[in-house]
Order: structure tokens, then C-alpha cells, then sequence
């Protein structure tokens, strides 16, 4: 197990508030939690599409995403808010939560959403993929 994994499960044993029990355990309550644990070589696909959504309406937006593998993708607002619903989605089973996070990190699956130019058309592929 790596320590950011080790770190991380300490973490969610403490309330945010009790400094003091984070700081016994190791961790610096000051610390992001960025990045922290996430095993991924770019950033977080959920903050790469709140970049997306953030920057619509700048005179330069931000219109792509890398996976892990180093391909960049062109994202839309609507599709970029439509993996993000479903990244942070409420009810969904942790581990089918996770593997879709993991998934959408590569360039293959992320692919497999972003073909698809009606958001709806997103949801029922998910639903295909992971239900």
C-alpha cells in the first residue's frame, strides 16, 4: 500500500476539524488534498472539466482534457457537465464509482463518452457500461 493510500485512510478516520488528532497521525491538515491519493499521472478528469465549465465565456477557454496516457481531448460544455454529473453523482456504488473515475483517466473510454454528441446519449452509455 502507498503512503498517500495509507495517509488518505487515516485522514477519513478524522473529522476535518480535529487538527490535532491529523497532526499525531502524520498529516498536515494544511495539506490539499489535490491530487492526494488519486494514483493518476495528470489531473484529476473532474477538475480538468470544471476548468472546462470555469473558463466558458474567457477569451480563451479551456476547450480540452489529457488522460493519463498523454492524449488530449476537445471537450463541450454540455459534455464536460454532463462526465462531471456523473462523476460526482450521488447513490452510485463506490466501487462502480470508482472504476468509472479510473476509466475516465484513459483515452479509450473517455473516447467512448465523448462520441457521443448528445449528453443523454452519454447517460444511457454509462448506464450500458456500468449497470
Amino acid at each position: 500500500m502507498k503512503i498517500n493510500e495509507i495517509k488518505k485512510r487515516i485522514k477519513e478516520d478524522f473529522d476535518d476539524d480535529d487538527f490535532e488528532a491529523m497532526k499525531g497521525a502524520g498529516i498536515d491538515p494544511a495539506d490539499s488534498d489535490e491530487d492526494e491519493g488519486e494514483g493518476f499521472s495528470q489531473k484529476a478528469m473532474f477538475d480538468q472539466l470544471g476548468k472546462v465549465l470555469d473558463s466558458r465565456g474567457n477569451p480563451n477557454p479551456v476547450t480540452t482534457v489529457v488522460t493519463d496516457d498523454g492524449k488530449e481531448h476537445k471537450v463541450t460544455v454540455a459534455q464536460a457537465q454532463m462526465l462531471r454529473m456523473m462523476l460526482s453523482a450521488e447513490g452510485m456504488k463506490p466501487n462502480i464509482k470508482m472504476q468509472f473515475t479510473k476509466d475516465m483517466q484513459q483515452s479509450a473510454h473517455l473516447h467512448d463518452f465523448l462520441d457521443m454528441q448528445d449528453p443523454k446519449q452519454m447517460a444511457t452509455l454509462f448506464m450500458k457500461k456500468y449497470m
